[in-house]
C-alpha cells in the first residue's frame, strides 16, 4: 500500500485531582487518524480550558458579590472619624452570616456611643464639682485681700481648708473609680463579713445608735479595703439621713451573702432607686447629700460590688431606706438551709 502512516496523539479528556492540582493526561496511540479526529481533540482541549475559565469567572463573581456588604461595612466604618460621628452600618436584607455580622457591629457601636456619652457627661460633672470649691476658695481669698483689716483670717483659713479637703476627696474618688474601671481591685482573700461589720462600726462615731445583727461564718472573697469602703459609704449615707436609728444585718440568702444597712430617715422613692447610684446625683427631696459629700459614694460602692461579682441595690422598706449588698459566698450552701435576714425584693 502506498502512502505514509502518520502517528498522532489522540487526547483522552480527564482530570486527575491529586494534591489539589488538576493534571491533564494524554494517551498516545500508534494508528493513523483523520483530520476530523484531530479537530475533535483540539475542540475538546479548547472546550475544557474555556469551561475552566468560565467556572473561575463565576466563582470570582459570586465571591465578590457575597463580600460586597462586607466592603460596604468597611467603608462605612472608615467614615467614623471621632466620637461625634458614630454612624451605624447598613444591615443587608439577606438572612445570612454577613447580616448577623452587621447587626453585631451596630450593637458594638451602640455600646461605644453610650460609653462615650457617659464619659463626656462624667467629665462635665466632675469639672463642675471641682469648680465649685475652687470658686468658693478663690472668692473667700479675694474678699479677704480686699479688706484685710476686717477679715477673720483664722476662719478664712478653715474655710479654705474645707474647700481643699472637698477637692482632695473628689480627686481621690475619681482615682478610685478609674482603678475600678481598669480592673485594679487589689489583693483578694477570704473575709468574714460579720467580723468586718463589727470591727468597722466599733471605730465609728455615729450621730445615732447602730443596731447590729450578724450571722457567724458568712465568708466572701474580696479586697478588704474596698469592702470597708462600701460599708463606710453605706453607713455615712445612713448617718446623714437617719432620725433615731441605723440597723446593720449580715446573713445569707441561698448561695449569696447579704449585708444590709437600713435607717429610719425619709427613705428613697421607688422611681429614684437607680438614680441614687449615678455619679454626682442627689435626690430632690429629703435625702440630699451633705455639703461635704462628693456625690460619688454610692456609685463607687456599686462599682466595687460589681467588681466582686455581686450587686448593690435599694431594697423595699416600710420606712426609711434599706441598701443591700449581695456577694457570692465562699463554699455556696444549699439554698434551702438558710433564711435571709433581709428582704431582697427590689
Amino acid at each position: 500500500m502506498q502512502g505514509r502512516v502518520t502517528f498522532t496523539a489522540t487526547v483522552v479528556s480527564g482530570l486527575l485531582l491529586a494534591l489539589g492540582i488538576g493534571v491533564m493526561f494524554l494517551a498516545v496511540t500508534a494508528h493513523p487518524v483523520g483530520a476530523a479526529e484531530v479537530a475533535l481533540a483540539v475542540a475538546m482541549i479548547l472546550g475544557f480550558f474555556a469551561s475552566l475559565a468560565a467556572v473561575a469567572w463565576v466563582v470570582r463573581y459570586a465571591v465578590k458579590r457575597a463580600l460586597r456588604p462586607v466592603r460596604t461595612m468597611r467603608d462605612e466604618l472608615g467614615t467614623i472619624s471621632d466620637h461625634r460621628n458614630i454612624r451605624r452600618v447598613t444591615v443587608p436584607s439577606t438572612h445570612d452570616d454577613v447580616a448577623d455580622l452587621a447587626r453585631c457591629v451596630n450593637v458594638a457601636l451602640d455600646r461605644i456611643e453610650q460609653l462615650v456619652e457617659r464619659q463626656r457627661a462624667f467629665a462635665a460633672e466632675a469639672s463642675h464639682e471641682l469648680r465649685s470649691p475652687l470658686t468658693g476658695l478663690r472668692t473667700r481669698l479675694e474678699l479677704g485681700l480686699e479688706h484685710p483689716e476686717e477679715e477673720d483670717w483664722p476662719e478664712t483659713a478653715r474655710a479654705v481648708l474645707d474647700d481643699a479637703d472637698r477637692m482632695q476627696q473628689i480627686i481621690a474618688d475619681l482615682l478610685t473609680m478609674a482603678k475600678l474601671e481598669a480592673g485594679v481591685l487589689g489583693t483578694r482573700g477570704p473575709i468574714d463579713l460579720g467580723e468586718l461589720v463589727r470591727a468597722e462600726t466599733a471605730r465609728r462615731r455615729q450621730r445615732v445608735p447602730i443596731e447590729i445583727e450578724t450571722d457567724e461564718g458568712v465568708m466572701v472573697s474580696g479586697a478588704r479595703t474596698h469592702l470597708i469602703r462600701v460599708l463606710t459609704n453605706l453607713l455615712d449615707n445612713a448617718d446623714r439621713h437617719a432620725r433615731t436609728w441605723i440597723r446593720v444585718a449580715v446573713g445569707t440568702d441561698g448561695r449569696d451573702a447579704l449585708l444590709m444597712v437600713a435607717d429610719d430617715g425619709p427613705g428613697i422613692p421607688p422611681e429614684e432607686r437607680e438614680r441614687v447610684f449615678q455619679r454626682f446625683q442627689r435626690l430632690d427631696e429629703g435625702r440630699r447629700c451633705e455639703p461635704g459629700g462628693t456625690g460619688l459614694g454610692l456609685a463607687i460602692s456599686r462599682d466595687i460590688a460589681k467588681a466582686h461579682g455581686g450587686e448593690l441595690f435599694v431594697g423595699d422598706s416600710p420606712g426609711g431606706a434599706r441598701l443591700v449588698l449581695r456577694l457570692p459566698l465562699i463554699g455556696a450552701q444549699d439554698p434551702a438551709s438558710s433564711a435571709p435576714p433581709v428582704s431582697t425584693t427590689r
